[in-house]
């Protein structure tokens, strides 16, 4: 995750986004190989300790390593599994370009939205394989294009204007990384020998238009500018994400909106 972010802010309001990014989860948890007692699985990117806690629930008597960058996310995932009650779990502040692990130490990576999307995603990519034991495995869900998910895209459209430069670069970025076929190649090139992708998508429910507009304001790289709007702006821009997601209202005022993430898997 990017370094300007306001990590204990983040975190304090990360469950907001949780339902959003749960379809993710599945499809990785449905993607990673077949993990037996005592197999390590190393969740790199791990935020609040996700998906790490939970194929740890899901899959009894793995050893589970996850790491942040950031402090206050490393400690809420301490916190999250403690109260889980999962005991097999170690948590640690690391950057995921240099990972203070042996080599061939770990038999399993995953990622929610971490590796491959930000600073140096070809450097990310080595030390995946770097870690993994031969014939480990691998999987990890990423941004795909910005338009494959609706609310997201519909509020950076609306705001467009009011977006600061550093904002601007950071979404253009992303979507040079979402180019078809440019992730699979670093993994390649990093020393996969297997590695395959697909996009996963799964739809995602809102009460009503204020429970869309609350994740405008919610931890996300467009917080600072939606939360700093003042009311003719805010009003304006409210018009324009309501106009973008009028398709997606059902008759009963509730919304169902399409996400979607790049997965991608294979094996050292």
């Amino acid at each position: 995750m990017p370094s300007a972010f306001d990590f204990d802010s983040l975190v304090n309001n990360f469950d907001q986004v949780q339902p959003l990014m749960a379809g993710a989860t599945t499809g990785i948890l449905e993607h990673v190989p077949p993990l037996g007692h005592g197999t390590t699985v190393l969740d790199i990117a791990c935020g609040t300790g996700e998906p790490g806690l939970t194929l740890a629930e899901h899959r009894p008597g793995t050893h589970l390593i996850g790491v942040d960058s950031a402090e206050p996310m490393v400690g809420a995932a301490r916190r999250k599994a403690e109260a889980k009650g999962l005991a097999d779990t170690r948590f640690a502040v690391m950057d995921s370009r240099h990972l203070d692990l042996a080599d061939a130490s770990v038999d399993c990576v995953v990622s929610r939205f971490g590796v491959l999307s930000f600073a140096d995603p070809m450097a990310e990519a080595r030390e995946m394989s770097r870690v993994l034991r031969p014939d480990g495995g691998f999987a990890v869900a990423t941004w795909d294009a910005a338009s494959k998910n609706v609310l997201t895209y519909a509020i950076a459209s609306a705001v467009d204007e009011w977006l600061p430069p550093q904002a601007t670069a950071a979404m253009r970025r992303m979507e040079q990384f979402a180019m078809p076929g440019r992730r699979e190649s670093w993994l390649r090139q990093a020393g996969f020998s297997k590695v395959d992708s697909s996009l996963w998508t799964w739809p995602v429910e809102f009460a009503d238009e204020e429970a869309m507009w609350a994740l405008a304001g919610g931890p996300a790289m467009l917080q600072a500018v939606v939360t700093g709007l003042d009311d003719d702006h805010t009003h304006q821009a409210r018009d324009r994400v309501r106009d973008l997601t009028s398709e997606y209202r059902r008759s009963d005022g509730t919304y169902v909106l399409p996400y979607a993430c790049r997965l991608l898997w294979g094996t050292r």
